[in-house]
């Protein structure tokens, strides 16, 4: 025995001594004994303990000092109370035991933990009464047993897999057998609901620009519909995104789903040429695809989210490459008119007409192709000593007086009728000769790319001096077709709607230009029964006859109109007749005429005339109809599809495109317009003279279209006249005279009255 046991604080007697060695045999009999004693051996040892002490009585002093020192004894000699980790618990051996014994608790022991309710999934007690279920769960069966329990509930393979942990299992039981609501799960929707993440989505160059959309919509859309905020990182090129976590997982497969639907395509424009940095701008914009160039070669490379958008963009991609190969501008004459006499006593030598470069605002948009900045337009300064601003052809005769001269850039003088009709006449073909009116605008790159009033050539010059400037400048001027204004609200006097589509080769050469352009024309003529049109057009419009020549003010706020598509494009005189259709399909007819299709060789001429409110453009086709036969076979199945379109009572029907390019007789040619037109022939009475006295007028027949091209979705008017056939001296004069009258009428200032006093 250790030492301590056998102090005391006084001598020990016999008797003392005799029940120390009583005691030490004891103890010793006790520590031989089993770890697990029987109940009788128990007994035995627990009743010779107690008569032994029951023979020799203890003083009450003695006998405490003895319980603890047998105290220290027990403490001593006891192993430390620290556990092993490694070694099974007490309830570990316990189920061992059980299961030595082969006692297997079934599914009964284990319902016999399920509670009979629980309380709602959104109360915080519900995380504590699946927290202790899952506790008593795993407390009282081991991870083989549990197993074994979602195997008998039949639990899916994925549930009772070896590999899974303990809890695991208890988890499958209480929530795929018992039904009870993942807490796990309920958790992460709280987060979800709840918590305000940050994430950034790196993205390429091709891929911002299909998730912007157009102006920013799709992003603006997107923004709204995930309720996050969107903004743009530069460097690196990337969407740093702040929004709830829930919403942010869906975001994220979003832009996923949309990365992937991504196609792309290089195309090889037929040019060979590089397409201008803004028309590539532009070109993206209105197909809605993203287009880059891929070297100086003309290959370019095509994003976009469907393929109508991709060739959509690859048409509008080649017409570019066409319209910079054939030549921006036709070839340019200026008409010099002669000096009319004035009144007063101030000779005309000492005050010269002088020309200034304007600011050019069309009522409607320009051509696509322009470059992009400021527009300008030549034009003559107002004197201020009595002389008009515009040109009076009573006085000067105009184009049919011949007393005018029309010269080159480099003020050689010509003789229009010879450069028009002087060329033969190539047998079996037929010439038409026309003149359109507009306005021959000049461009001024911005390095902005905004819109700007500084023109290119500043100050007030001659006319020889502009004209030299823009030879040597080599200025791109554009022809921008206008309506006259005297014919905006004139009552028509036939009318067509016609689909027309053309197609154009690649010049020869550069100094060839766009003199002399093989061109394919195809024409079909739409038209419908006349109750049909009468039942139509009467409910639709208080008054038929100002819709029908074409109201053209109207035809402005429609261009201006921010949400206007080509989806949502109808003509004025034919949106009743397809609405009326839809609401009566039983008695609309669409009769479509056979296709007109005519080759031919067309050439156009520019004639700027800053000295009146108009320029003109003459256009020389010789043509000769192309029979149903010998038509292109691209253009024939084209043709069938449309006709199939127009007629099918498919509501699904999709309306067909005419093939981008086509061969025809050796020739290469390439679309360059598919339009819809509404064509008007009036018969207006226009003024001889600058008073606007309908008195002194003559009546022209001008023929109106109202054009909206379906490939870039932009709509413009045209106005022009043509010269009747045969051709001959009368009838050029009168072509002339009409086009006289027409480009020197400007705005009625009728009631606007000058009060200046001449000096």
């Amino acid at each position: 025995m250790s030492s301590p046991l056998l102090r005391t604080s006084r001598s020990l007697c016999s008797s003392c001594l005799s029940w120390r060695r009583y005691r030490l045999y004891s103890s010793q009999a006790a520590f031989a004994t089993s770890a697990v004693p029987t109940s009788n051996q128990t007994e035995s040892l627990s009743a010779g303990l107690t008569d032994a002490l029951a023979k020799k009585k203890i003083p009450k002093r003695a006998q405490a000092h003895r319980e603890t020192n047998a105290g220290e004894l027990v403490g001593n000699d006891t192993p430390s109370q620290s556990r092993n980790p490694l070694e099974p618990t007490r309830v570990d051996l316990y189920l061992a035991s059980i299961h030595a014994a082969g006692l297997e608790p079934s599914l009964d022991d284990i319902e016999r933990c399920r509670p009979k309710r629980h309380s709602s999934p959104e109360s915080s007690k519900y995380a504590e009464e699946y927290n202790n279920l899952l506790d008593t769960l795993c407390r009282s069966f081991s991870k083989e047993q549990l197993r074994k329990f979602t195997e008998l509930y039949n639990l899916d393979p994925i549930w009772t897999r070896c590999s899974r942990r303990k809890i695991e299992y208890a988890e499958s039981i209480i929530e795929k057998q018992w039904n009870w609501p993942s807490l796990k799960e309920i958790e992460r929707r709280q987060r979800d609901r709840t918590e305000v993440v940050i994430k950034t989505f790196s993205v390429t160059p091709s891929q911002l620009f299909l998730i912007l959309g157009k102006d920013g919509a799709d992003l603006l859309q997107l923004s709204m519909q995930y309720n996050v905020h969107i903004s743009l990182a530069s460097n690196p090129l990337a969407l740093r995104v702040e929004g709830l976590r829930g919403t942010m997982k869906q975001l994220t497969e979003h832009l996923s789903e949309l990365k992937k639907g991504i196609i792309d395509e290089i195309v090889e424009l037929p040019s060979k040429q590089a397409i201008r940095q803004d028309l590539v701008q532009r070109i993206s914009r209105l197909a809605g695809a993203y287009v880059e160039n891929l070297g100086h070669k003309g290959k370019i490379r095509i994003c976009a989210k469907d393929t109508d958008k991709m060739d959509t963009a690859k048409r509008l991609a080649i017409r570019a490459s066409t319209e910079i190969q054939g030549g921006h501008s036709s070839p340019l004459l200026c008409y010099v008119p002669t000096k009319a006499k004035l009144e007063h006593s101030v000779v005309s030598s000492f005050m010269p007409h002088t020309y200034s470069i304007y600011p050019f605002l069309s009522p409607r948009s320009l051509p696509w192709t322009m470059m992009k900045g400021g527009s300008f337009r030549v034009r003559r300064v107002a004197d201020w000593l009595g002389a008009a601003a515009a040109e009076d052809t009573t006085k000067t005769g105009g184009l049919a007086g011949g007393q005018g001269k029309v010269v080159t850039k480099t003020e050689e003088s010509t003789d229009l009728e010879a450069l028009l009709l002087s060329a033969p006449k190539t047998p079996g073909h037929e010439r038409l000769v026309s003149a359109s009116f507009g306005h021959i605008v000049c461009g001024s790159a911005s390095p902005t790319g905004h819109s700007t009033l500084s023109p290119p050539l500043k100050g007030n010059w001659t006319l020889s001096k502009i004209l030299k400037w823009l030879h040597t400048s080599n200025t791109p001027l554009t022809f921008v077709p206008s309506p006259p204004a005297t014919l905006l609200n004139s009552p028509p006097s036939n009318q067509k709607v016609i689909h027309r589509v053309l197609y154009r080769t690649l010049p020869e050469s550069q100094l060839e230009n766009s003199l002399h352009q093989q061109l394919i024309k195809l024409e079909l003529e739409f038209s419908t029964s006349d109750t049909v049109e009468a039942n139509a057009v009467g409910p639709e419009y208080s008054d038929s006859d100002r819709e029908l020549a074409g109201d053209f003010s109207l035809e402005l706020d429609t261009d201006h109109n921010p949400s206007y598509s080509l989806e949502s494009f109808q003509d004025s005189a034919t949106s009743g007749l397809v609405k009326y259709a839809e609401r009566n399909p039983q008695e609309a007819v669409v009769n479509i005429s056979e296709a007109t299709c005519l080759e031919g060789v067309e050439s156009t001429l520019d004639i700027m005339m800053p000295d009146r409110p108009m320029d003109v453009q003459f256009t020389v086709f010789e043509h000769a109809d192309v029979c149903a036969g010998d038509q292109p076979p691209l253009l024939v199945d084209y043709t069938k599809q449309l006709r199939h379109f127009l007629t099918s009572q498919d509501s699904e029907a999709i309306q067909p495109r005419p093939p981008a390019s086509l061969n025809f007789r050796g020739r290469s040619y390439f679309l360059q317009n598919s339009l819809s037109v509404r064509k008007v022939i009036e018969t207006p009475q226009l003024s001889t003279g600058t008073s606007g006295n309908l008195e002194q007028s003559i009546s022209a027949q001008v023929i109106t279209e109202s054009v909206l091209d379906l490939e870039s979705n932009q709509k413009f008017t045209t106005c022009q006249v043509t010269l009747d056939n045969p051709p001959g001296r009368e009838a050029w004069i009168r072509f002339l005279a009409s086009c006289d009258l027409i480009s020197t009428v400007s705005i009625p200032t009728q009631d606007l009255k000058t009060d200046l006093p001449v000096p």
